[in-house]
């Protein structure tokens, strides 16, 4: 019994001393790559054919309830069909095979206008990945560092089983279990995937591999070389090239990083500061606004519901996003649809460090950083174009930089002249019943 005590402070002594060396000078993490992915048994797939698999997204990305089920499209990773629900098997919304992806980092969370997401490249197509927050921590992507040789960037692998695949207004992104839940209006939807919440799953799934640079380049007129670069430089001679209609469905092009050059800042719908209003994109249709405000005969005031001038409002724990539209040359201003080549609209968030920040003035030039998508339920011609970036940095950066201090003051002037005083009406999001749900943003 004597010798059993000794033994048993022995062992507990030393389990002490080895955790408090691994808390006090804890061993580096793992560094992974294709062969410790292939040693746990999986196969690598690229992006591109990974998204080839999931089929048609047009037409497949509903979230209203209204729609059914089989309007809202997602695939199942599996290793053998027997996982799968019996109505998985007669849909076919599952994929069979022990698959991995990997990619760069192109996306980067610290300023919140990108939130639980992750995109990464891989030489063929991007992806989002929805995670959880504080991404940036983890996965290492350094937007200055793009184009210069230096270190941007990290590879990440992923293990695809277990997860799926969403299509959400035909943006493909991988996730966890889809869901029945409300969205920020209160009306009920499916979703074809959701965040992974989970950090233990997070670090089940998702592997830190090796630092690599970010490459920059000018995409060809006639796209030929889309997978040149990491980061795409669009203009007003290429902007054609990177439509649903001219980049295989938008496998090629949408979730990437792309630096849009020389595009112009277009008020539509709404006065800008030389008393000038253009009219609205897809006016009767979709509504389309510039930092959710101006006036929409016909829709309900929730989209009337902030003050105009602010990139995005966020006051009284209350976070709303805003748009802006650009568009290169004249169409910004002449366009008719937001699916016309060379017109976008940026996102940006309530919940962005920079929420508050003043709309730049109307007709100025400059350069948008930012992650390329698209929203629609399908290609009908009223899908739009969407740019998000990930920090304030990206937006139009010369033109906040070279701003004076009364040129500053006379922004701030105007938007608070354009307001409703800076305060959220008390019924901004009464929801009148006429109203179509297919014709409201989500």
């Amino acid at each position: 019994m004597k010798l059993f005590r000794i033994f048993l402070i022995t062992v507990v002594g030393s389990l002490a001393v080895s955790c408090y060396n691994d808390f006090d000078m804890p061993a580096p993490a793992p560094v992974y790559n294709d062969e410790t992915m292939e040693a746990m048994g999986m196969t690598h797939i690229s992006i591109y054919d990974l998204k080839k698999k999931f089929g048609e997204i047009n037409g497949t990305g509903s979230t209203n309830v209204a729609d059914g089920l089989e309007k809202t499209m997602y695939k199942r990773f599996v290793l053998d069909e027997a996982e799968c629900t019996e109505w998985e098997k007669q849909t076919n919304r599952y994929i069979v095979g022990n698959y991995y992806i990997k990619g760069k980092v192109i996306s980067n969370d610290e300023q919140g206008n990108i939130y639980k997401s992750l995109y990464i490249y891989d030489g063929t197509a991007a992806i989002e990945l929805k995670l959880t927050n504080g991404l940036y921590l983890d996965y290492f992507c350094n937007l200055d560092k793009i184009g210069t040789g230096e270190m941007a960037t990290q590879w990440v692998y992923v293990k695809l089983h277990g997860l799926y695949m969403g299509n959400f207004r035909m943006m493909l992104s991988i996730g966890d279990i889809p869901t029945e839940s409300l969205n920020s209006y209160g009306r009920p939807k499916f979703y074809p995937n959701s965040n992974i919440n989970s950090p233990i799953k997070v670090r089940d799934h998702v592997f830190a591999g090796e630092k690599d640079v970010l490459t920059e380049g000018v995409l060809n007129s006639d796209g030929s070389n889309k997978n040149a670069y990491d980061v795409l430089v669009i203009n007003e001679s290429n902007c054609d090239q990177v439509t649903y209609d001219n980049s295989d469905g938008g496998v090629n092009y949408f979730g990437r990083l792309f630096r849009f050059k020389g595009v112009k800042m277009a008020y539509r719908g709404v006065t800008n500061q030389n008393g000038e209003k253009a009219d609205q994109l897809d006016t009767g249709d979709y509504p389309s606004w510039i930092c959710t405000s101006g006036t929409i005969t016909g829709y309900p005031v929730e989209y009337l519901s902030l003050p105009w001038g602010k990139l995005a409002y966020s006051q009284d724990n209350v976070s709303l996003y805003g748009q802006m539209v650009v568009g290169f040359g004249d169409k910004g201003k002449t366009a008719l649809k937001k699916s016309e080549a060379g017109v976008y609209i940026i996102r940006t968030s309530g919940y962005a460090r920079y929420a508050g920040k003043i709309v730049p003035r109307d007709g100025i030039d400059g350069d948008i950083l930012g992650i390329y998508s698209i929203y629609s339920k399908m290609a009908n011609g009223y899908e739009a174009y969407q740019v998000t970036p990930c920090r304030f940095d990206d937006i139009f950066p010369t033109y906040y930089e070279n701003m004076t201090e009364s040129e500053a003051a006379e922004m701030e002037e105007w938007a608070a002249s354009e307001s409703d005083g800076g305060k959220i009406p008390d019924d901004a999001f009464y929801l009148p019943t006429t109203i179509n749900e297919d014709d409201m943003d989500e």
